[in-house]
């Protein structure tokens, strides 16, 4: 009796130690990221299983990593651009590349036409994203300067979130009265709504006011970010609402800020997002013909979403 006691323990303890071993191996097996954004993100709170991440170059200095991963319950299928501003620059991008205010329904367009009308007039666009949230009558909603001139000079209330360049080449995300103050000197500035980093700080404001469920609820989110020297640029754009074949949900804004502080933004803002969400990548045939394909999956049932502006990324002059 008392050896088939031993019998019995020794089998326990032995059943115990392959359980503990293959627990400690499945844990050793999570996947934790390849990419540098992708370790981050994976570190970050709201990040409960990491799938894969990948990393293209489109050229030096412009970086875009692919993620695929869980919060919670959902699926979530991010892109995060990685602009080096000592490399490039950015540009706003309208229909015609023109200067001039939005008048009506033939004021926007898909994203692509905006970066075909910047090649025409010389510029080099590698990729580029969606902007500024826009009226009914395809009115931007925060401020919007291109190439100097004020295309609108004034913030809708809870809009004042603001991304934009000076003459001499430097970048900033603030305020719009922050960026009004330089007056002449102000090149560009496309506007969002709400500030989701503030000086290396997550912020909520935008929850105060009435449409706070534009920030609560689930969404594709499209977002702009930029390092604590201002020599990097961050493109989030996110797809949702379950329409890709990731089945991704979106983010809420309080999440999405968790990310970009993530991979190193010290002030960041949201952008248009849902239907609106783009992003297009520069793509050379090897018959010379140049196209610029969307990446990832816009929601509207009838195809990308015509907008009014959009950040395009471009060699610099």
């Amino acid at each position: 009796m008392e050896q088939k006691i031993k019998n019995r323990l020794m089998c326990l303890l032995a059943s115990f130690m392959v359980i503990t071993s293959a627990c400690s191996d499945n844990k050793s097996d999570i996947y934790v990221g390849q990419t540098p954004f992708g370790k981050n993100i994976a570190n970050s709170s709201i990040v409960t299983e990491m799938y894969w991440d990948r990393s293209v170059a489109l050229r030096d200095g412009v970086i875009i990593t692919e993620l695929f991963f869980r919060t919670g319950q959902y699926n979530q299928h991010v892109y995060v651009a990685g602009v080096d501003l000592t490399k490039v620059t950015f540009t706003p991008g309208t229909k015609d590349d023109k200067n001039v205010p939005a008048v009506d329904e033939n004021s926007d367009a898909i994203l692509p036409y905006h970066a075909y009308a910047a090649e025409q007039n010389g510029k080099k666009v590698w990729l580029g994203v969606n902007g500024d949230f826009y009226t009914a009558k395809y009115e931007v909603m925060g401020i919007f300067f291109k190439d100097g001139v004020a295309i609108n000079d004034k913030a809708w209330s809870g809009h004042e979130a603001v991304v934009y360049q000076l003459k001499n080449g430097e970048s900033y995300i603030g305020l719009a009265e922050e960026a009004l103050k330089h007056g002449d000197q102000l090149l560009h500035a496309v506007g969002g709504y709400g500030t989701l980093i503030d000086r290396g700080q997550i912020t909520s404001e935008y929850m105060d006011v009435e449409d706070a469920a534009i920030a609560s609820d689930f969404h594709p989110r499209t977002s702009v970010g930029i390092s604590e020297n201002r020599q990097m640029l961050y493109l989030f754009v996110v797809d949702g609402r379950m329409k890709d074949a990731y089945y991704a949900k979106g983010l809420t804004l309080p999440q999405l800020a968790i990310l970009m502080k993530a991979v190193g933004c010290q002030d960041a803002i949201n952008l248009d997002g849902g239907g609106s969400t783009t992003l297009i990548v520069r793509k050379e045939g090897e018959d010379g013909g140049l196209k610029f394909p969307i990446w990832n999956t816009p929601t509207d049932d009838n195809g990308p979403r015509e907008v009014t502006n959009s950040i395009l990324i471009i060699d610099k002059p």
